[in-house]
């Protein structure tokens, strides 16, 4: 299923890209190989494995023309989850080597937070 959603940035009519967002949003089992759960339901808790798995499947749909219209329910949990100081930290659990983590390394809780703010805006600016 990742693949698809590669492959087809681009080349679809705005119909059928709509239809392919719509279908990959509410499938059951999200993006095989990326996230294994439905993109339509947030996953529970903001800082976790979990959310990084849906951010990057979030992220292969980003690029679509119609991902700003489609995905803004995703931008605003995103934004409701900014800290204090209007960054974002999704914890240790998500240093996987995959997508963090970014810096060097997370000895310093600052640099955790800093890549998670980067990976995050990054989306944002894609889909607001």
């Amino acid at each position: 299923m990742f693949y698809h959603v590669a492959l087809l940035q681009g080349v679809l009519n705005s119909a059928t890209e709509k239809l392919l967002l719509d279908y990959y949003i509410s499938r059951a089992e999200g993006i095989y190989y990326v996230y294994y759960k439905c993109l339509g339901k947030l996953p529970e808790t903001f800082a976790s494995k979990e959310t990084s798995h849906y951010l990057a499947a979030v992220e292969a749909l980003a690029d679509y023309q119609q991902a700003r219209e489609k995905l803004s329910f995703v931008a605003n949990w995103l934004i409701s989850n900014k800290n204090e100081c209007g960054s974002w930290d999704l914890g240790t659990s998500v240093k996987d080597g995959v997508y963090f983590p970014l810096a060097d390394s997370w000895r310093r809780k600052e640099l955790r937070i800093s890549d998670c703010t980067e990976r995050i805006s990054n989306l944002l600016q894609k889909i607001t």
